[in-house]
């Protein structure tokens, strides 16, 4: 029988405590949303003041809350700038893309936040991954009263481009050019779409590679200003990069930093405060 050593012993402890940790610092949550149980996952930083901003980040197809946490990484830029995220989890693994389900579970976690955390209902930024990505757009179009700005990654409409918005929309997208699931080929339609609807400037203004103090980067960012209420609208095209979210800093862009950056200028109008 092979002996165990107490070196062993207490680096398996370590391990073990290690897992416990991190197990107890991703709080499940859950709420009742039109008679069902709906769950998330909340990240905010410790002693988080009244009226900080929210990101609500929301996961592909087939995935869940805990996948999309794992991939965004939004935890240092959080504590860092001061604002907490919520990861929701669709039923099963997917969004509704035509109904108000999912629609009416992204206002109830604003609801919850705002009650729990005081959160800054005019700071509340919509993302998500792939489907999550077009639930970003559909929600663009139904709820822009209530969302500040709008993040999509890797995902549009697949059935055409609404721009039936209430009001223009800030948006950044961010999107793999070798993306094999949505295809890199109908982000330009979709943006273009967007920058008519927001009355944003026909020529963008292009930064190859982006960040341009980064000479290996195989990121560049398009950029549309000059559009109604001072609403811009970005896309960060990943070179090579396929259907996953980059944070690749080294060579390339951390999503959820551009993200931030980008939706952090961004608050609701008067005219949508409520």
């Amino acid at each position: 029988m092979k002996i165990i050593s107490s070196k062993s012993i207490r680096k398996l402890f370590s391990v073990i405590c290690c897992l416990v940790f991190l197990t107890l610092a991703v709080k499940a949550e859950e709420i009742q949303v039109g008679g069902v149980t709906r769950h998330f996952l909340v990240h905010a930083p410790a002693n988080l003041p009244a009226k900080r901003p929210l990101i609500i980040s929301m996961h592909g197809f087939n995935q869940d809350a805990a996948y999309q946490k794992a991939q965004a990484k939004w935890e240092q830029v959080a504590d860092t700038a001061g604002f907490a995220v919520v990861f929701p989890d669709g039923i099963n693994k997917r969004w509704d893309i035509s109904g108000s389900t999912d629609l009416d579970f992204i206002l109830s976690i604003i609801d919850n936040m705002a009650a729990r955390y005081k959160i800054d209902r005019n700071r509340v930024y919509l993302s998500g991954f792939s489907m999550g990505g077009m639930m970003t757009y559909f929600a663009a179009n139904r709820i822009s009263d209530k969302i500040a700005a709008f993040a999509p990654i890797s995902g549009y409409p697949l059935r055409g481009q609404n721009t039936d918005s209430a009001r223009p929309v800030p948006i950044i997208h961010t999107h793999g050019t070798t993306d094999d699931v949505v295809s890199y080929s109908g982000v330009e339609v979709c943006m273009n779409a967007w920058r008519i609807r927001n009355g944003c400037s026909e020529t963008p203004i292009i930064t190859n590679p982006y960040p341009a103090s980064n000479p290996n980067s195989i990121a560049s960012k398009t950029y549309w200003n000059a559009g109604e209420n001072g609403v811009a609208m970005a896309l960060l095209t990943l070179k090579g990069k396929g259907h996953w979210i980059s944070n690749d800093v080294v060579n390339g862009v951390h999503t959820s930093e551009e993200i931030w950056k980008f939706c952090k200028n961004y608050s609701l109008p008067t005219s949508s405060k409520r």
